[in-house]
């Protein structure tokens, strides 16, 4: 089983994520391979975000990112949680896929959210619009994924 760690700014993308998670461990195939790991379905414990989200990270197969116009909120060194799980990631090297959403005309995404994007330009990223769209991309990436491991 292959764990996908979602990270995301959670006020942002907190539909979007509950609507993916659910997608992949209802697909009839995509749940036979995958597993989600969303932090806010954590039980609330004594353990540090930070502990948390990188034992996570570590335990996890896939870093899917979704990217939007908010960064979400900064630590005391002003960097926000879904920047920190993306550098553990590439630390790691784990498999990163990440989606930008595409915002209507006019709207740009904060400057930190435009500097973490443009950490993205190693990885292939897609865009995306709406929430079905965004599922359709992802089991696409997942299936090419699960094509190349075999």
């Amino acid at each position: 089983m292959n764990l996908i760690f979602v990270s995301s700014p959670q006020k942002e993308f907190a539909k979007v994520r509950k609507e993916l998670c659910y997608f992949i461990l209802t697909d009839p195939y995509l749940k036979r391979y995958f597993d989600v790991f969303l932090f806010e379905n954590l039980p609330a414990g004594g353990k540090s975000p930070r502990k948390n989200y990188r034992r996570y990270v570590r335990m996890s197969t896939i870093y899917l990112g979704l990217f939007g116009k908010t960064y979400g909120t900064a630590d005391s060194d002003g960097i926000s949680a879904t920047e920190k799980e993306f550098d553990y990631a590439t630390s790691l090297k784990r498999e990163r896929i990440v989606f930008l959403k595409r915002l209507p005309r006019g709207e740009k995404p904060v400057e930190k959210m435009q500097a973490l994007a443009g950490k993205a330009n190693d990885v292939t990223y897609a865009t995306f619009r709406t929430n079905e769209e965004l599922k359709r991309k992802v089991m696409q990436s997942l299936l090419q994924w699960q094509d190349e491991k075999g």
